[in-house]
């Protein structure tokens, strides 16, 4: 493609692997940019009080990231021997859905004991040997903490059921009838089937479950089920953990009419704050039930969670994108930049183990990939879901339930025999199109998803201003054309995504823009006029510009 350099008028081609920034074509309009040394601004970073604010987290589920027995099963082992690959693609941290021991009923969040490993995927000195790989290469490590409820096979459960009088016998919530006013979100359905209340045949009363019957609720009402739960964090601490992702937090406590963040449930949180604040480094994640409404989950900014979930627009990107309104994203990040205590810090998704896949079909992989630029250059913490970086295609197989299809096997190398995986049969089919969607084969392709992914993380390393910087979305007379600034003391940038397939032009007449900008990803036409300043986009086109 040639492309025609005129005075006011600059197409901005896409910067060289790496997130260089001075490699753009020579012209008179391009600023000029001393350089810097990223590596050892990222090395600062990583070993601050606040890494979690500039890293990129990777989530894991290890049933399907790499088989080191030949099982078909995903294992500590085998993530141990992938991290290197992650460390090469920008990873900073991980976050590890459920690994302890569990009848599997929804994918390991029915924990039957929270001080062990799930014997699938290893034992306690592999976790611990994980760990230890993990810290010397700089990276940290979060796990899954599922506290609103266990497996059926829990110890607790089955002293609970057993001895209603023993030690354990409060330890769930229970009831004489299946609709008790008095006990658990009165006549709540389950998230997952029918009633919310499950007779037991052994104790012969009703428990209440909010997922799964196989998932009985903790009654948070009995101290000792507070104390018990946090002695298991401190376990997970002790082991060297770098903290939690706290699953459905919100509902550790019900009442008859509201199963919300209830306020106990917040007091709950700030001893578990406590507790993990004696842990340097430490942090709290929280998967929120609002998603309209996580400002709660902070508290004052710094005794609740270091982080929350932004669902708003990682769950409804799509949504978001399909109706070519940039009002809808910026609307998705408001609460973050005005209702936010000091210190909140989002966590940015455009998928997980709960929805399907990132990629679309009607979409393609362009479609991912302008998501996922608003992911990664918005203010907050990115969260990459495993697979995400080759754009995987949903599975068809269903083995728990229809969030299976986003669970499927990480193909490393083009062999039909395992991928890469695995020497044995797969846990779970591999999804479509994996001869191509695989590491081995978009590492070596500059214009692959995988390189994208390469490129726009290395763009993030050891620059704060991704992490923590302000903020500014820059109205336009096109709604379709997003654009917003990201500014700090030291860098500024302007990002600019088109929402459509078509080419599309935006005049921002308050842009007020320093220059025309260094290109570092992406491609656009901008020409400036005073304040005001015009881009054009092509059909599913999106630019990262420097500006300072």
């Amino acid at each position: 493609m040639v492309r025609h350099l005129l005075p006011g008028l600059l197409a901005l081609g896409l910067a060289a692997c790496g997130g260089e920034e001075t490699t753009a074509p020579p012209g008179p309009d391009y600023p000029e940019f001393p350089d810097h040394d990223w590596e050892a601004e990222a090395a600062t970073l990583a070993a601050g009080p606040d890494w979690y604010r500039h890293a990129v987290f990777y989530e894991v589920f290890v049933r399907s990231l790499q088989d080191s027995d030949g099982d078909g099963i995903g294992d500590l082992q085998g993530l141990i021997a992938r991290l290197d690959d992650l460390k090469a693609l920008g990873i900073d941290a991980l976050w590890l859905m459920p690994i302890m021991p569990t009848p599997f009923f929804d994918s390991g969040y029915d924990v039957a004991d929270y001080e062990a490993i799930n014997p699938d995927y290893g034992t306690l000195a592999d976790f611990d040997a994980l760990i230890g790989a993990a810290h010397e290469r700089g990276m940290r490590v979060l796990i899954d903490l599922v506290l609103n409820h266990t497996s059926d096979q829990h110890a607790w459960f089955q002293a609970s059921r057993s001895d209603p009088t023993g030690p354990y016998g409060d330890f769930y919530v229970w009831s004489d009838t299946p609709s008790s006013p008095d006990n658990g979100c009165g006549t709540h359905q389950a998230m997952f089937g029918d009633s919310a209340w499950e007779l037991d045949e052994v104790r012969q009363q009703y428990f209440f479950h909010r997922f799964y019957p196989q998932q009985p609720d903790l009654n948070y009402e009995n101290p000792a089920v507070v104390d018990a739960t946090l002695e298991v964090a401190k376990l997970w601490l002790d082991r060297g953990v770098d903290g939690f992702r706290c699953d459905v937090i919100a509902l550790l406590y019900e009442s008859a009419n509201d199963c919300g963040f209830l306020e106990p449930t917040k007091a709950y949180v700030r001893q578990l704050r406590s507790l993990v604040d004696t842990y340097p480094g430490a942090v709290l994640l929280a998967e929120p039930t609002d998603f309209e409404n996580t400002p709660p989950y902070y508290g004052n900014g710094s005794d609740m969670f270091h982080m929350t979930f932004n669902f708003a627009y990682g769950y409804f990107w799509n949504f978001h994108f399909g109706s070519h309104d940039a009002g809808q994203i910026a609307a998705s990040f408001e609460s973050a930049l005005t209702e936010h205590p000091p210190g909140a810090q989002e966590a940015l998704v455009i998928g997980s183990h709960d929805v399907t896949r990132a990629f679309k079909p009607l979409g393609g992989e362009a479609l991912q990939r302008r998501a996922a630029v608003v992911q990664m250059t918005m203010r907050g913490t990115p969260f990459i879901y495993y697979g995400e970086e080759l754009a995987l295609r949903p599975g068809t197989e269903q083995i728990v339930d229809n969030r299976d299809f986003a669970r499927t096997p990480m193909p490393w190398t083009a062999e039909p025999d395992g991928f890469g995986f695995t020497t044995g049969e797969p846990w779970i089919a591999f999804g479509p199109e994996v001869e191509a969607t695989n590491v081995a084969t978009e590492s070596g392709q500059a214009d692959s998803t995988y390189a994208f992914y390469r490129d726009l993380l290395a763009l993030r390393r050891g620059r704060e201003v991704w992490g923590t910087g302000e903020v500014q979305f820059l109205e336009g007379d096109n709604e379709t054309v997003l654009a917003f600034r990201r500014e700090d003391g030291a860098l500024s940038y302007l990002v600019l995504v088109n929402l459509s397939e078509d080419p599309q032009t935006s005049v921002l007449p308050d842009a007020n823009l320093p220059n025309i900008g260094l290109p570092v990803l992406g491609e656009a036409q901008v020409t400036l006029d005073g304040d005001a300043a015009t881009v054009a986009l092509e059909g599913a086109g999106y630019a990262i510009l420097r500006l300072r």
